[in-house]
């Protein structure tokens, strides 16, 4: 009996995470999807506040520099689910019944 090389060890541990992350149900992307979205309006809403209601100083830029890091971080997480969508939707397709 020969036993596998640790790469391809790693290799088939790899796939079998990935399958168990692009199979979860799409509930779980949907609110992953969802919390992206809404941490990407409060930070679009921060910026807009803090350039229309404080007057220009410092604390108006560092207000305006955590909106926009917070619908930065939003828009990524927004993303990523939405990829992650998309990559379960096509594996789903592409499974034989």
């Amino acid at each position: 009996m020969t036993a596998r090389p640790p790469s391809k060890l790693r290799l088939t541990t790899i796939k079998r995470a990935l399958l168990a992350h692009y199979s979860a149900p799409m509930q779980d992307m949907f609110k992953q999807f969802r919390s992206g979205a809404i941490f990407f309006a409060v930070g679009l809403t921060m910026v807009y506040l803090a350039n229309t209601a404080l007057l220009p100083s410092l604390r108006q830029e560092l207000v305006t520099l955590a909106g926009l890091i917070l619908a930065g971080a939003g828009f990524v997480v927004a993303m990523l689910a939405q990829i992650r969508m998309i990559i379960s939707r096509f594996l789903r397709f592409l499974r034989k019944p």
